[in-house]
């Protein structure tokens, strides 16, 4: 399996794993996951309270998923949606 074919999870997103997150999904695929469901909503709309992650770049990356599909970041509450992961 190629590295660009993987799909990368980042276990919360908080001040290490956004903005790590956010890095990762400028060229791989990225699942962000949290438990708190009101973070991931807020995260999806581009909105972080904690000031934690670089607007411009989450916006980026965001949308990016959302046109492209295959690079990007998307964001879960769900356990279940980790098993598409694969690292």
């Amino acid at each position: 399996m190629k590295l660009e074919e993987n799909q990368i999870s980042i276990i919360g997103l908080g001040y290490v794993g956004l903005p790590l997150a956010i890095e990762f999904a400028k060229k791989y695929n990225v699942l962000g996951f949290d438990i708190d469901q009101t973070r991931t909503e807020e995260l999806a709309l581009g909105v972080d309270r904690t000031f934690e992650a670089n607007l411009t770049d989450l916006l980026k990356v965001i949308e990016s998923k959302k046109v492209k599909g295959i690079n990007g970041l998307s964001f879960t509450n769900n356990l279940e949606d980790l098993k598409q992961c694969n690292v």
